[in-house]
């Protein structure tokens, strides 16, 4: 929001410091320990570093545990290094869990632990902390306190490169998107799609799956393209957009069965659009046999994964149990028939089964169907006949008695 300014930086922290902040002298120690718009003064750094101890600051911790690490101004002292930099992680600080890491790793003041090394690494890298990341994906690649797995080195290495100068594309796509200049972000966030970046193939994928300007429009194939390549990634959203397009032929040939695949890998991977869809192809029989009650559950699955989807999945739910209800129907009445045909064939009994009344039913719906409505209006005037005749006679029967008592 500001352009950068270590001395307007240095001045307020002054100001802060002065009122007794405890971040503010852990900051002022960092930058005269790294000589930020200051000479570089280890003995000042110190004292701001211990006023900050003395309020509790973790960035104030954080930095002496790194003089005490590295003998910066005091003796070195890897204890008390570890001392601090524990104190400090346990209020969060990502630099002191990077460094409890690192001693860890080279067995400084503690027992050499890798296992120990990976955990504190993990939580600064989940915290987007560089370092961390590059040494998680060393360590990876050589097998220390893991199995050796070179996929999973690559992912923390691309996390790396992804924070580099080439980033900044994406900030400006973001941008340009926002200002709704939405053909130059698609410019540079494609740019970025084919250097790797899984968010820029989204977004791609995502621009030109509108279609909202004369550029994009009409070029599904490519959204298809941008989608394939962030599922690769790990995006089950985009799987599940793969699956919609081979479903509709959107960008390509339809295909069912294709569609089923991408939304049986998101489903396992618990987004609930996916599981959904599962649903209603196993309801219908769409690309797979019909099967009600496996269709009920991934109805179920996709409330319990998102409490968001229950609005839109409880009509299918319903028009489910009506399905359910009236195919278990259909199956006593048939059973019914056969028995009595069974029993009663001597007597003339030949109850037809469903096979034939179903079609009839479904040929003549609007006779049948009138014909329910009639007599449920017929129905109903009767009633109120009957309730019209039983009120009249509680009259006069109310009216006699007052007559005798008179």
């Amino acid at each position: 929001g500001i352009s950068q300014d270590a001395g307007e930086a240095f001045k307020w922290y002054s100001k802060a410091a002065e009122r007794g902040d405890g971040a503010a002298m852990g900051h002022l120690g960092n930058m005269y320990a790294q000589g930020i718009h200051v000479k570089a003064d280890n003995s000042t750094a110190i004292e701001w570093y211990k006023q900050g101890i003395e309020k509790g600051n973790a960035i104030a911790m954080a930095g002496y545990g790194y003089m005490c690490m590295y003998g910066m101004g005091v003796q070195q002292s890897y204890p008390e290094a570890f001392k601090y930099f524990t104190q400090a992680a346990e209020q969060g600080n990502q630099d002191a869990r990077f460094n409890l890491g690192a001693l860890y790793i080279g067995g400084h003041g503690v027992v050499k632990d890798y296992a120990k090394a990976i955990y504190y690494f993990t939580l600064a890298a989940n915290r987007g902390h560089m370092l961390a990341l590059n040494n998680l994906a060393m360590m990876h690649l050589h097998g220390f306190g893991t199995p050796r797995s070179c996929p999973n080195a690559l992912q923390f290495l691309k996390a790396v490169a992804e924070r580099g100068r080439h980033g900044i594309h994406l900030q400006r796509a973001y941008k340009l998107y926002h200002q709704g200049a939405v053909d130059k972000s698609l410019m540079l966030y494609s740019e970025a799609a084919e250097m790797g970046y899984d968010v820029a193939q989204g977004n791609t994928a995502h621009l030109l799956d509108l279609g909202s300007t004369p550029f994009t429009a009409g070029r599904k194939d490519k959204a298809l393209r941008a989608f394939e390549m962030s599922a690769q990634q790990g995006s089950m959203d985009s799987e599940v957009k793969i699956g919609d397009y081979y479903y509709h032929g959107w960008g390509t040939q339809r295909d069912i069965k294709k569609a089923v695949a991408h939304y049986r890998i998101a489903s396992e991977a618990r987004m609930a659009q996916a599981m959904f869809n599962l649903g209603w192809m196993h309801e219908h029989g769409v690309g797979m046999p019909q099967d009600l009650h496996l269709a009920k559950r991934y109805y179920d699955m996709s409330i319990e994964t998102a409490a968001e989807s229950m609005w839109p999945t409880l009509p299918c739910l319903a028009g489910l149990w009506v399905r359910i209800l009236v195919k278990e129907a259909i199956v006593t009445c048939d059973k019914w028939a056969d028995f009595l045909n069974k029993e009663y064939r001597t007597y003339g009994v030949d109850l037809p089964p469903s096979v034939v009344w179903l079609p009839w039913m479904g040929k003549h719906w609007d006779m049948l169907l009138a014909s329910v409505l009639f007599g449920m209006l017929g129905a109903t005037m009767m009633l109120k006949v009957q309730v019209v005749s039983q009120r009249r006679a509680m009259q006069r029967e109310r009216r006699g008695g007052f007559n005798q008592r008179m």
